[in-house]
């Protein structure tokens, strides 16, 4: 395992380079103990919600300072994806599992307040349902990615009914993230296809438009801020070594900045030569952001890590 890059290093490039906290989020492993965490939003609280998995707890709930405010258990085995949905204190948390394949919606408090039926059997073809992430529309539609599963997209309405799906394996290899981009003239949304190392976008009624290639680049699930489109890259060439770093893109979905990383290729058809640090991410598996750019990232796998912080420079 790589030692730990000592807090102060800066990492990143151009306008996007950031000084590295390890120790940003580190609690008492006796009383907090983590296998893994997966992912991070932050609140309209200004509360950072992580999904870790955990005999004690499912979700995390942080300070930006790095204090543990709260920490909630709902018995799911693999909590994964965190999606924020609403506004203000109406704002609410999605969470999946990739075990059992709940969708559970919780509200602000950690309180469960509904959850979604999984799809029928006959839609996922003998597959089982796995899902990675969901995303939520300002009309209250909700998209469920299946991502470790049929590599289906399945839209519910604002009730809970599932009305359609789309995708597939012919079309994504691991539909691991999704999110709606506002930043077209209608709304689209953003879907990775991990193992193929591309993200597509796609209408909201299910008909592809395009796809951005990243090859060498595993990256997890799109994060949307002003302009730029953020990926935590897993891996790039070894799972063993503990690979990965970050990907920031700007508004014509060119790759500007990798921490953790080497520069960019300037040709962006090919990041097989880019070069991991093999000091500052253990297997990073999303990216959040908060007010000021900061970023804090999850780990997935990463010898029972806690999210950490790059403060941006």
């Amino acid at each position: 395992m790589p030692s730990a890059t000592a807090t102060g290093e800066t990492v990143g490039h151009g306008d996007f380079r950031y000084r590295v906290d390890q120790k940003w989020g580190d609690l008492d492993p006796r009383r907090h103990n983590v296998q893994h965490c997966h992912e991070m939003v932050m609140d309209s609280r200004g509360r950072l919600i992580c999904s870790s998995v955990s005999l004690g707890h499912d979700v995390l709930v942080y300070s930006k300072d790095g204090k543990l405010l709260d920490a909630w258990k709902h018995d799911l085995p693999e909590p994964h994806g965190m999606t924020l949905a609403g506004e203000g204190e109406d704002q609410t948390f999605w969470i999946t599992d990739t075990i059992t394949g709940a969708v559970v919606n919780l509200d602000l408090a950690g309180r469960v307040i509904r959850q979604l039926d999984p799809p029928p059997k006959d839609l996922l073809a003998g597959k089982p349902y796995k899902p990675t992430e969901t995303t939520v529309t300002t009309d209250g539609d909700i998209y469920v990615a299946d991502g470790y599963g049929s590599n289906l997209i399945f839209r519910y309405d604002s009730k809970g009914r599932l009305r359609d799906s789309f995708g597939g394996s012919d079309h994504f290899d691991c539909c691991h993230g999704i999110a709606v981009d506002y930043r077209t003239d209608q709304p689209t949304l953003l879907i990775t296809s991990r193992a193929a190392n591309a993200f597509q976008r796609w209408t909201l009624d299910g008909r592809h438009l395009m796809t951005y290639n990243l090859p060498g680049l595993s990256i997890c699930r799109p994060v949307i801020d002003g302009d730029h489109t953020y990926f935590a890259v897993i891996v790039t060439k070894s799972w063993y070594n503990y690979d990965g770093m970050l990907a920031v893109l700007d508004k014509d979905m060119r790759v500007v900045s990798l921490p953790g990383g080497s520069e960019p290729p300037a040709s962006q058809r090919d990041f097989h030569t880019v070069e991991y640090d093999n000091q500052t991410f253990l297997n990073p598996h999303d990216v959040c952001l908060d007010e000021d750019k900061n970023l804090y990232v999850p780990q997935w796998f990463s010898g029972r890590t806690y999210p950490i912080r790059l403060k941006r420079v």
